[in-house]
């Protein structure tokens, strides 16, 4: 029987990237782009919202360049929803392929590359988490849901759970309800989980800080009569993604860990988007040398490639019962190997993600345009909100912008309570010239 035989990265037809870059050959969307869009249209729910954004079809990537079938090449400050922290990378690329050359589906037998994910996870988490354990999911909403979960069973009650104003933890499933946005909801009818909805610290708009947390959180456990269930949980984001790229103030989860600890709360960070190096440290919650409780993980661990985490206290591990969170799919071969690759690599851009990224959060400023009102973030998870007539801006405006962005060559997408936050989540590794000529890029368009 002849032995099988997988094709490598190298055997295949190689990409070579113009010397310039973007390169827009086309109006954007171009003819070819144009008829899969058509054909896309088609044949896929209407529901679908990044075509919206980016109306062209993507040939390949590389790095951080994205090639149009139009051969038009853009700058990638999207990297899928901060997915792709190491960009459409030739590593990540490798490590698929060598797995698949040997299996890609196990269930939960273990293998060498499952171990090796779960040692390299340990070793990335501060010292005094290196004995938690590890349990596998395949989204962010369902590492979200699954810590709730988790948090409920350890306290053995149903109890509320504190998220807070601005978040987002996923739209599948009961987890809906963490997340704060109504238009996330308005097409779902799960009952949910009971949440207790807290103010995040957001100044541009509500002028909150810590002390507005904490004193509305006092308020829940301590007055029995204000009318809110004790929670046995709390589940946060050190940076809060969708909501805005807002950055609370340095201290922030310390005083959480402190309320926490003091009433007997399970503290779950939510590092679905801020981890594996998007802030300039490997974990967001680091920022503040906090212990969580439970972490979520996604996005990035997999380098593409779906995959979600819950890593949790040992002790916890005692008072689950079996089965606990089922799925055919958790920890999928081929994202563990790609996974164990990212763990691996993120830690060699750490230091540049923290000063490229206080260099780059300078550039957005000096664009000096009125448009913008404030901008904000750590490392390379950046946010510029925009504001006109002391409101913000419009979103049918920010899509215009998104738009001219699009035909100069620079993908870049927004967040925010109003949509009107641009926010910057290039890969970790980007060329620096393509975010000089990107922040070039950006200030044109608001111009425009």
């Amino acid at each position: 029987m002849p032995s099988a035989k997988v094709m490598s990265v190298e055997q295949e037809d190689s990409f070579e990237l113009p010397s310039k870059i973007p390169l827009i050959k086309t109006t954007i969307p171009g003819e070819k782009s144009k008829k899969i869009l058509a054909e896309q249209k088609e044949l896929e729910t209407s529901t679908v919202i990044y075509p919206k954004s980016f109306p062209i079809a993507i040939k390949r990537a590389q790095d951080s360049v994205i090639e149009d079938e139009d051969g038009n090449y853009f700058i990638d400050w999207v990297t899928g929803i901060s997915v792709l922290n190491l960009g459409h990378s030739n590593l990540i690329r490798n490590a698929i392929s060598t797995q698949l050359s040997k299996v890609w589906h196990t269930l939960e037998v273990p293998s060498e590359t499952r171990v090796e994910f779960m040692k390299e996870l340990r070793k990335s988490f501060p010292a005094n988490m290196k004995n938690y354990k590890t349990m596998f999911g395949i989204t962010g909403a369902d590492a979200c849901e699954t810590a709730i979960n988790l948090a409920h069973t350890v306290s053995g009650i149903r109890a509320s759970t504190v998220a807070f104003e601005g978040a987002y933890h996923g739209v599948h499933g009961g987890v809906i309800t963490a997340t704060a946005g109504r238009a996330y909801k308005a097409p779902v009818f799960s009952g949910g989980m009971s949440i207790i909805r807290a103010p995040y610290p957001y100044e541009m708009w509500y002028d909150y800080d810590t002390s507005d947390t904490l004193g509305f959180l006092e308020k829940v456990v301590n007055d029995s009569e204000a009318g809110y269930e004790k929670p046995d949980s709390l589940i946060v984001e050190p940076i809060q993604g969708e909501g805005g790229y807002i950055v609370p103030p340095d201290g922030f989860l310390k005083a959480l860990r402190e309320f926490c600890d003091k009433n007997d709360v399970i503290m779950i960070i939510d590092e679905v988007q801020t981890g594996l190096g998007r802030t300039g440290k490997m974990w967001g919650f680091e920022w503040d040398s906090i212990k969580p409780d439970i972490v979520c993980i996604s996005k990035s661990i997999g380098g593409g490639i779906p995959l979600s985490v819950v890593y949790y206290r040992e002790d916890y591990d005692s008072k689950l019962p079996t089965p606990f969170h089922l799925g055919t799919y958790r920890g999928n071969a081929l994202a563990l190997a790609a996974g164990t690759a990212v763990l691996k690599e993120i830690p060699k851009y750490l230091d540049r993600v923290r000063s490229e990224g206080s260099d780059l959060q300078k550039r957005f400023e000096r664009i000096g345009s009125p448009l913008i009102a404030d901008v904000r973030g750590r490392g390379f998870m950046i946010g510029i909100e925009l504001a006109e007539n002391q409101k913000p801006v419009s979103k049918t405006k920010m899509l215009s912008m998104k738009h001219t962005m699009l035909s100069k060559g620079l993908m870049m997408h927004t967040c925010g309570h109003f949509g009107n936050v641009f926010r910057f989540m290039g890969a970790l590794n980007i060329p620096s010239e393509y975010l000089r000529t990107g922040v070039g890029i950006f200030g044109e368009s608001l111009g425009s």
